[in-house]
């Protein structure tokens, strides 16, 4: 399965779209956090590492100073999520991820 160059809705309490536009960017758009809409898009560098078929790695750091890991298990079509706020909370959560159809 190829990630590159497609976008995916997840939802773990947050509800975004991922478009993983290349090997090393990745675009995201927050729409929602604990059920208030929201609008923010940020472009990360990223790192993707193939864990297996269907089951991805992907780290960055956004320009707010969080460091993120996410797990993309799109056979079960689950996304873990673990990240770092610069003060040094440690969050930790699990949703959905599923594939946006291109038009």
């Amino acid at each position: 399965m190829k990630i590159v160059g497609k976008k995916f809705a997840v939802d773990f309490g947050a509800k975004a779209v991922l478009d993983i536009q290349t090997e090393t960017s990745l675009m995201f758009h927050i729409t929602e956090i604990d059920g208030k809409k929201m609008d923010e898009t940020e472009t990360v560098e990223i790192a993707i590492t193939q864990l297996r078929p269907r089951l991805f790695m992907l780290t960055w750091k956004e320009k707010n100073g969080n460091t993120v890991t996410q797990i993309q298990d799109h056979q079960q079509q689950l996304v873990y999520m673990n990240w770092t706020h610069p003060d040094g909370k440690f969050v930790h959560a699990k949703g959905t991820i599923k594939p946006i159809k291109s038009k």
